[in-house]
């Protein structure tokens, strides 16, 4: 890992936070990615509820520090199965003049939206964090900058 993408000792056995961990530090080679990088302040649980798997992955403007389980004060937390975690970096990204915003007009879009309304996947700060949701997106989304 690199100096702006660190995964405490703790979560070395957690191979969805070692995934998710590499998967950002990849896509930090883009430079739009790598502004929502520096732009974001976030702090992100995730559970993935069929493998047992929880983490926290805490992004400081810049930085990222990951952990095993969750910390206390999230800011956001998703809550759905290990597939359905790593289908949300599938989600595309879509150009609107200087915009870039998720697809959800797309099939996996669709799909993600179709999730939400029937539970299965869930995100708790959703309508409060809608600007860091969206970096957060932007910047895990294999599927375009």
């Amino acid at each position: 890992m690199s100096f702006d993408v660190a995964v405490d000792p703790g979560a070395a056995e957690n191979g969805l936070a070692l995934m998710l961990a590499q998967l950002v530090e990849e896509n930090l080679q883009d430079p739009a990615k790598r502004a929502d990088f520096d732009r974001l302040e976030l702090r992100l649980g995730i559970v993935a509820s069929d493998a047992g798997v929880r983490l926290t992955m805490i992004f400081s403007r810049g930085r990222l520090a990951v952990y095993d389980g969750l910390a206390a004060e999230l800011d956001l937390m998703i809550t759905t199965t290990s597939e359905k975690i790593t289908a949300l970096s599938l989600l595309p990204i879509r150009r609107l003049g200087p915009l870039r915003l998720p697809d959800y007009a797309s099939a996996q879009g669709r799909a993600i939206v179709a999730d939400l309304v029937r539970g299965d996947v869930k995100i708790r700060g959703l309508l409060r964090h809608p600007i860091a949701l969206t970096r957060l997106t932007r910047l895990l989304s294999v599927a375009g900058s």
